[in-house]
């Protein structure tokens, strides 16, 4: 789970990764946004209307997570923030494409009880069907990291893969997802940041 599995797949795929082209044929509007390390270290951007925007989005209040001066940096790898999922045979297909999902929005809140420091993570986003989608559900693999983030040979101290389920019915609007993940154990030292994102493999 932590170390070489994590640096050797999902981070030499995502230094490679180019972002991937939103299928537009069969799929409604999905805006997707990124985020910086801002006070709630979270962000949008330019994405559907208000009105389409909001419609079942996840209900998580991201004000709550209050930004902690340990806390490490969140950083959203290129090319893992949206992620494709086409029928077998049908790669790069529209009319073969299952559901799109994105990861929008980001948040964290840190503390130091007990003498140990940890962190509370969310992560939400939205996933959209395509035109091969029969509905049910399908789950979204996220990887989470904690990685040292100076100029030296990186060091992975926590890596976890998430799998968020999501009910999408078939020709359904776009659905929100969620993950709030507490209790992560932070380095007992600085240098670190956190990075994530879709993890296909």
């Amino acid at each position: 789970m932590v170390g070489k599995a994590f640096t050797g797949g999902f981070l030499s795929k995502a230094k490679t990764a180019s972002m991937i082209a939103v299928v537009s044929a069969g799929l409604a509007a999905c805006g997707v946004m990124g985020g910086g390390d801002d006070e709630l270290e979270s962000a949008s951007s330019a994405g559907p209307a208000p009105a389409a925007q909001n419609e079942n989005m996840p209900d998580v209040d991201f004000s709550v997570f209050n930004v902690s001066d340990f806390c490490p940096r969140l950083e959203p790898l290129n090319g893992t923030t949206i992620i494709q999922e086409y029928a077998r045979g049908k790669q790069d297909d529209p009319r073969g494409l299952r559901y799109q999902a994105t990861l929008v929005e980001w948040a964290r809140t840190c503390s130091d009880a007990q003498d140990q420091a940890s962190m509370k993570l969310g992560l939400a986003g939205r996933v959209t069907p395509g035109p091969a989608w029969k509905g049910g559900e399908l789950l979204l693999p996220i990887r989470v990291a904690i990685v040292s983030s100076g100029d030296d040979e990186e060091k992975t101290v926590y890596s976890n893969l998430f799998r968020v389920p999501v009910t999408l019915g078939e020709g359904s609007p776009s659905e929100g997802w969620t993950l709030v993940e507490e209790g992560i154990v932070l380095p007992d030292e600085p240098g670190y940041k956190v990075i994530f994102g879709f993890d296909e493999k």
